[in-house]
């Protein structure tokens, strides 16, 4: 499998380093307006291959044309500059995700493309009307990174591992996130059996603190080192594995959604299952009236960005 990364700045640097320790990766070609840049990171990337003891994919670097043949890109250009909300970047990396998926359709018309660009389901639904794909090709890596934050967060909370908790986000990767509570699961229990065997008495856990801390997550990491590329990296080694294995796994990620939950036209975080094809399915999970009603708000939000910028 050939992988092609579109930008070279903090986070798609971090994809190309990581990526390497993925399995059934032949190829990994990393593209960047800066071809100087680009050059430099794969040289350096060949120096440290010579010391490991597996042997990894081909590296290469280059111009637009090398997306030919790729069966994955992962788009990771545009400004990152955020200060409080990703909405901030949202007409700036909409232009840039034109002007470079306009090009590479000059070379490649089959890919399954990974967005990681914020404002990330607006800048999904932009790369998805310029490409033409089908929906189910383009993919934001969505709420799947605000899953592993929530669970993070809940884990040290309570003082268990990782491991043992399922708490799946949807919506918006940003501000109005939902966190699909009903479906939290902790060593096979709902959150409020779990804490009354912890505790002996109804414990209740104060939900919208809870969310307010892991939202905030991001933002953090942003102020003391200036970026944030190594949980992002992750998400899109996780799915890019997924694909390449054929793996089935049913993850929150993001695509324009057919009709799914009601929504039609906008792109948005859903359990989807990854497979060879990109997401293979969506399967709608229940959700509570509360849920809904907060999912159906987030989607409204992405709506309304993309109608500023004209895409619906």
């Amino acid at each position: 499998m050939k992988v092609a990364i579109i930008g070279a700045g903090n986070v798609g640097k971090a994809v190309f380093h990581d990526l390497q320790h993925v399995n059934m990766i032949r190829e990994i070609t990393l593209i960047d307006r800066n071809e100087n840049k680009a050059k430099a990171e794969v040289a350096d990337a060949k120096d440290a291959a010579v010391l490991w003891e597996e042997y990894g994919a081909k590296l290469s670097f280059g111009g637009y044309e090398n997306t030919k043949g790729a069966d994955i890109i992962i788009y990771t250009a545009g400004s990152s500059k955020i200060q409080t909300d990703r909405m901030e970047i949202l007409h700036s990396n909409c232009n840039i995700a034109e002007e470079v998926f306009t090009e590479i359709n000059r070379y490649n018309q089959d890919a399954i493309i990974l967005c990681v660009t914020n404002p990330l389901d607006v800048v999904t639904m932009k790369i998805q009307q310029v490409t033409g794909r089908a929906a189910r090709k383009v993919i934001g890596s969505g709420t799947l990174l605000d899953t592993a934050r929530l669970v993070r967060t809940v884990a040290e909370l309570l003082e268990v591992s990782d491991r043992q908790i399922y708490i799946p986000v949807v919506g918006e990767h940003g501000a109005s996130a939902v966190s699909l509570l009903s479906h939290f699961r902790i060593m096979g229990m709902s959150m409020d059996d779990y804490l009354k065997s912890v505790t002996d008495t109804d414990a209740i856990l104060n939900v919208k603190a809870l969310e307010n801390i892991f939202k905030k997550v991001p933002f953090r990491i942003f102020n003391g080192k200036g970026y944030t590329s190594t949980g992002i990296s992750a998400t899109v080694c996780r799915l890019v594995a997924g694909i390449a294995a054929d793996s089935r796994e049913i993850l929150p990620v993001s695509s324009v959604l057919q009709g799914e939950y009601g929504v039609r036209g906008v792109a948005a975080s859903v359990l989807s299952i990854i497979g060879r094809n990109g997401i293979e399915d969506i399967h709608e999970v229940m959700m509570t009236e509360e849920e809904r009603t907060a999912f159906l708000r987030s989607v409204d939000s992405i709506r309304q960005a993309a109608k500023s910028e004209g895409i619906i």
